[in-house]
């Protein structure tokens, strides 16, 4: 069934269609005689249906079977830092984390970073950014849509970050680091994990010890250096298979 976001409130009935939802019905052909799902990005999902053909100017639906769903979800936390890659690269990051289920991601600028984002650009990238989470969810069938913090600085971050806020697995990928990924994961099954992840190029070596001083663990995936939109997928799936999600 298609799964569509809709983050009206839910309260009233017949609900307008969102311009992108009315696109969505118009591209995927659906008709007034067939139902879908919607949700609203915060773990509710409903089946829908139009109460006639969409058009250019309004598309009303009904919603029946409200209900909450979160089984497409991790049961602990995933949050991403990911330096901020070139382009379609980070496009390409972005949608992969979220079909691994990933809670939150934060872009940040690094020392060997390709891509510099002023304050204007970065307000456009984050926009882009999240129409594709938002896409990835209705691709992947999430209900619930992941954050996405504007970009930063590394130092920035790290400057307001506080290592005892939270219980959750710290930890950065490092290819001279020395110890394994796999062997860190194993002993800590289901405890929830924020990875770090650097840029083209990885982490210049004043980052490697600002990170380290954070209470971040350095791990290495192998014997082979991974490209940056590589990385995260690798670790991410790791993740679920050693903690049971796979």
């Amino acid at each position: 069934m298609s799964h569509f976001y809709l983050p009206v409130q839910w309260n009233e009935n017949p609900i307008i269609a969102p311009d992108a939802l009315r696109h969505h019905l118009r591209v995927r052909r659906i008709r007034a005689d067939q139902s879908f799902q919607v949700f609203n990005g915060q773990g509710m999902i409903a089946d829908a249906q139009m109460i006639h053909e969409p058009s250019d100017k309004q598309t009303l639906l009904t919603l029946s079977n409200i209900r909450r769903d979160i089984s497409c979800e991790s049961p602990y936390d995933l949050i991403l830092i990911q330096g901020l890659a070139a382009n379609e690269k980070m496009d390409w990051i972005i949608e992969k984390s979220v079909e691994l289920g990933v809670k939150k991601i934060i872009p940040l600028q690094m020392d060997r970073s390709i891509v510099r984002l002023d304050d204007k650009k970065a307000e456009k990238k984050l926009s882009h950014w999240e129409q594709i989470i938002i896409s990835s969810c209705e691709q992947c069938g999430r209900s619930v849509v992941p954050t996405i913090e504007a970009s930063q600085t590394l130092k920035s971050f790290l400057s307001q970050w506080d290592s005892s806020s939270n219980d959750l697995l710290k930890i950065y990928l490092s290819p001279i680091a020395d110890l394994k990924l796999i062997s860190i994961l194993k002993r800590a099954p289901g405890q929830g994990l924020i990875l770090m992840i650097g840029p083209e190029g990885g982490f210049s070596p004043e980052e490697d010890n600002l990170i380290a001083e954070k209470g971040f663990i350095g791990a290495s995936i192998g014997q082979r250096i991974l490209r940056t939109e590589t990385a995260g997928t690798v670790a991410m799936s790791a993740v679920h298979a050693l903690w049971g999600q796979l």
